[in-house]
């Protein structure tokens, strides 16, 4: 599993200035809702992401994106296998 493309992932709210941007989000996955926050800085001139931080509640979902995003990691990419 993506974490980062589940069905049902949306943004449902955001606030933006000169700085940067704030997104919230919400899905659901293995029955848990999941809500949080993208935090997204930039540079001077608005054409770099300076710095990128995602917040997530509750906790049983920072627990459950914690053990997919792990064994994500852990098996080899299809795409470089492809690749190759």
């Amino acid at each position: 599993m993506n974490v980062l493309t589940v069905p049902g992932f949306r943004y449902t709210n955001e606030w933006r200035n000169d700085g940067g941007a704030v997104l919230e989000f919400c899905t659901a996955i293995e029955g848990i809702t999941i809500y949080g926050v993208d935090l997204i800085a930039a540079n001077d001139d608005a054409t770099l992401i300076t710095n990128f931080k995602v917040t997530v509640r509750p906790f049983k979902a920072i627990q459950l994106l914690q053990r997919l995003m792990s064994e994500e990691l852990a098996t080899p990419h299809r795409r470089a296998t492809q690749a190759a």
